[in-house]
């Protein structure tokens, strides 16, 4: 007796089967790079403990600067770490994103105060629009607000030297998301935000997971070290697809309207007016 297999549930299994690859494969990429994330500010506090150490500052006051630097990069690593841990918890359904009616204005202004001056030391011009008048929007504002950072700072590492973020004035239902799922008739409005990242730079891809053979020893280069702390615009940029994912929510891929002018958009269900989430 012989059983003929559905040729539509095998595709479909198929299906299943590679975007479950996928998603390991970028899944690993991703704790490869956060890993780097860690090390980095690490290998900068080795480096800079190094110096002092082995007495060479030229004097007191570079040596207390060099601490100073260390704190710095420590306290980088403390939060980059907080973060990879909230969203282990979101992966695993430890917690859950408390969607609820948050001002969208409140949240463009808080993304403005977190990066300004990170624009500001790299010579970026950082432009956010939160619109006309106040408008509430459904969604967890604790993780949009990381979202939207993490997407700036990835704009910002990746090399861009004009930043926008603005809410387009727009209204109509929301439709099929991308993975073809049921409609949904609440409106939408639209952000976007626009950067000027080379386009080989844009958007950021994930470099394939290290293995421990290409993990770098501590460096003691003092310009080695800072150029390491630098943020991975493709950890950033990850980090905010993930994140938005547990949201509900996706970025389509970025439109070019030039070489180096791209554009990215997150269309957010509009709610009445509510308490807000801070």
């Amino acid at each position: 007796m012989t059983s003929s297999i559905d040729p539509d549930a095998l595709a479909a299994l198929q299906l299943a089967y590679d975007r479950l690859q996928r998603q390991h494969q970028t899944l690993a990429a991703f704790l490869g790079t956060a890993s780097h994330e860690l090390r980095a500010p690490i290998n900068q506090v080795i480096s800079l403990h190094q110096l002092i150490l082995e007495d060479l500052c030229e004097s007191p006051e570079e040596e207390r600067e060099f601490i100073g630097q260390a704190n710095q990069a420590i306290t980088r690593m403390l939060h980059n770490l907080d973060t990879l841990i909230s969203l282990s918890k979101l992966d695993i359904g430890a917690i859950s994103p408390v969607c609820e009616p948050i001002s969208l204005g409140m949240v463009l202004n808080k993304v403005r105060q977190f990066t300004e001056m990170q624009c500001i030391n790299r010579q970026c011009r950082l432009t956010v629009n939160p619109g006309p008048d106040p408008l509430w929007v459904l969604s967890d504002a604790r993780w949009l607000l990381q979202a939207l950072i993490s997407l700036v700072e990835a704009a910002l590492a990746a090399g861009s030297t004009a930043i926008t973020l603005e809410r387009l004035e727009n209204g109509e239902p929301q439709g099929s998301d991308p993975d073809g799922n049921q409609p949904n008739d609440q409106p939408v409005v639209t952000l976007q935000l626009v950067c000027n990242a080379p386009a080989n730079q844009w958007p950021p891809n994930l470099p394939p997971s290290p293995t421990v053979a290409d993990s770098p020893s501590p460096p003691y280069n003092l310009l080695e070290a800072s150029s390491q702390s630098s943020p991975s615009p493709g950890f950033r940029y990850h980090l905010a697809h993930r994140i938005l994912g547990h949201l509900g929510l996706a970025i389509p891929p970025s439109t070019n309207t030039t070489d180096d002018q791209h554009r990215l958009t997150i269309r957010l269900s509009i709610a009445g007016k509510g308490r807000d989430a801070y």
